[in-house]
Formats: structure tokens, sequence, C-alpha cells
């Protein structure tokens, strides 16, 4: 992309269209959780996760293929994301890659603090992932996430629809016969 800066997302609007997703995430995520215990029965632990991930990922793709690489959150304020490679739309990898990569980095960190404090409740410590992109996307200057930066993208704002404009001459060529004679008459 030659240069996006111009049309980079700001953080503000990343973080409200976020909070967006976020809320319909956590809807989505209530149904699945409620149809595998339907299912399965008692749910705890890495299965938990595994749903969570699973859910979150189906959430990301499913809109990036229905929305035209955006999300509910994203449509809502005009913004969309595309590849910094090709300059165009998600290809299916990236958008695999893109959704895919914050819940593995989050049980990536995870077993980390597992590992080093075996008795340490790690659910709290996912917040410092978070955290740090979020940090990225305000300080940077092309606004990248973790997950931008892995999955090569960009979260740009989409240009309002230009008006339907006049054209500024005449439509017609001289042997347009339904217009009649052209202006001035005929020569």
């Amino acid at each position: 992309m030659p240069n996006a800066a111009p049309f980079i997302a700001p953080p503000w609007k990343r973080v409200i269209a976020g909070a967006v997703d976020g809320v319909l995430f956590l809807l989505l995520f209530t149904v699945a959780i409620a149809a595998v215990m339907s299912v399965v029965g008692d749910l705890w632990g890495p299965g938990l996760f595994a749903v969570g991930a699973a859910t979150y990922v189906v959430y990301h793709v499913a809109f990036f293929l229905v929305l035209e690489d955006a999300t509910p959150g994203l449509r809502a304020l005009n913004m969309r994301i595309v590849s910094t490679t090709a300059g165009g739309s998600l290809s299916l990898a990236k958008m695999l890659v893109r959704s895919a990569f914050r819940p593995v980095m989050l049980y990536a960190f995870a077993q980390v603090v597992y590992l080093v404090h075996p008795f340490f409740a790690a659910e709290p410590m996912l917040v410092a992932p978070l955290l740090v992109e979020l940090a990225m996307m305000f300080t940077l200057p092309s606004r990248q996430t973790l997950s931008d930066l892995v999955a090569r993208t960009l979260v740009v704002n989409v240009p309002p629809p230009q008006p339907h404009r006049a054209p500024a001459g005449p439509m017609y060529s001289p042997s347009d016969a339904e217009f009649g004679l052209p202006p001035g008459g005929r020569k």
C-alpha cells in the first residue's frame, strides 16, 4: 500500500467498534456454551477456552466474509480491514490468521504463566497481552496491533459515499438520434 496514513482509522473508533463486537461476541459465546453444554454436559477449563476461541474465530471470519472485511462494529463506524501486501480485500488465509492470532496468543501466554507459577491463577493475567495490543494501537503510527502485524492487515476508514453528480457536458454524440437535433442545429 503506497501511503495509507490519511486513511488509517483512529484508535478511539477502533475501541468503540471493539466494544460493539465484544458485546455481540459475548452473546454468541453464551449461545455456543449453552449448545455445547446441552450435548456434552459440564464444560470446564480447556474445553471452555476451546469453545470461546472457536466462537471468536467463527464470529470474525463469518462477518469478514459477509460484511466485506468488516465486523458489525467496524461497519457501524465506517471502517474495514485491508491487506497491507495487496492493498485490497483479505484472503481467507489472512482472515483466519488475524482471527485466530489473539486466542492463540492468550492461550500461549496463559501456559507460560502457569509454567512459571503453577498455583497462580492465569486468568487475571490475560489482560496484559490485550493491554499491550491496545498500547500498540495508540502509539504506533500505523495503529496496528499484534494481530494486524502478524496478518499484515490495516484498519482503515471507509470513504463516505459520493453524491451523484451531473456530467460536465452533454452525454450524447451527433449520431444519437433519440436526443433530437444537437444544440445549435445541424451542420
